[in-house]
């Protein structure tokens, strides 16, 4: 019975995780009607129904929602004590889900996996691409890299690295309109908003020991930064973004630096994990990869951690 409850209660907290019986059963290595039996057979243990299904989504029923409540912390230490075992008995081994941001991902995380992959054998990595800040806990994750501000008290972070926030427009879009030549010359411009950004209407600029928050206006926002880089590409405004995210447009001169004597707030580079008792192996390995990787490379940091003016 004991060995039947458990396949049960990971088949449940699987699909709670994936969000379909199919992912759940690629995710354990099983059918998807093995999935859909062992979740019948603990609604049919229970007595109740945890799941409402549909051809379109999950959700848990307020049986589910209780059931899932109580027994999530045993489901964690269960894990955390299977981690233990594993890590004890040699080099770190399982599934590693992280959520990465799409572009900085994209372009300094995902070229570093195979390295990673190379060194620990026995790790397997699902990376996700999302801008949204994902539930860790609820969705399931073990890591993910976070830029910006920190919110989760639940979650613990490991400064990876720091990068500026810079003001970008095109030449063509410079020549047409005028370059602004102090901060508050902006609220004449078209002004490009990516929307995960703070007080996306207000600008902070400091110089020295001067600060000014300038209230600006665009038509075009955006909760994805590489279509925003499209635009000011294209001549559509003044963007501001991470150098990062533009660093070869600046290099090549399609996209120029607009008050590059004013500097805007940084933005830390974070990877965070949720705050358990025990950090799995694998979790701290790969941590530590991306610190020696992505935290201080020469062939972007200098651009990254450039002061104006420099």
């Amino acid at each position: 019975m004991v060995g039947g409850l458990h396949s049960e209660l990971e088949a449940f907290e699987a699909i709670l995780q994936q969000g379909s019986f199919t992912a759940a059963a690629r995710q354990l290595g099983v059918t998807t009607g093995a999935i859909t039996r062992r979740l019948h057979a603990l609604e049919t243990r229970l007595g109740a129904k945890l799941l409402n299904r549909s051809t379109r989504r999950l959700s848990l029923t307020e049986s589910g929602r209780h059931y899932y409540a109580a027994i999530a912390p045993a489901l964690e230490q269960i894990a955390a004590a299977a981690e233990r075992v594993h890590d004890l008995a040699g080099e770190p081994r399982g599934e590693l889900r992280v959520s990465l941001p799409m572009n900085f991902g994209r372009l300094y995380v995902m070229p570093q996996l195979p390295a990673f992959l190379q060194r620990w054998p026995g790790i397997a990595l699902d990376a996700q691409f999302d801008d949204r800040y994902v539930d860790l806990i609820g969705e399931g994750y073990d890591l993910a890299i976070r830029i910006g501000a920190l919110d989760d008290s639940r979650l613990v972070a490991r400064r990876l690295a720091d990068t500026r926030r810079i003001l970008v427009a095109s030449p063509d879009y410079l020549q047409r309109r005028g370059a602004p030549r102090a901060p508050a010359d902006l609220v004449g411009h078209d002004c490009l908003h990516y929307t995960l950004f703070r007080d996306v209407a207000t600008w902070e600029f400091h110089r020295g020991r001067e600060t000014l928050r300038v209230p600006v206006r665009g038509r075009l926002r955006s909760n994805y930064g590489a279509p925003l880089v499209d635009a000011a590409l294209a001549g559509g405004g003044i963007l501001q973004t991470a150098t990062f995210a533009v660093a070869e447009e600046l290099a090549d001169g399609r996209l120029c630096e607009v008050l590059p004597d004013w500097s805007l707030v940084p933005i830390g580079i974070y990877a965070v994990y949720p705050g358990r008792e025990y950090r799995p192996r694998k979790v701290e390995v790969f941590i530590d990869f991306l610190e020696e990787a992505i935290g201080r490379p020469a062939h972007w940091q200098r651009l990254l951690a450039r002061a104006p003016g420099d």
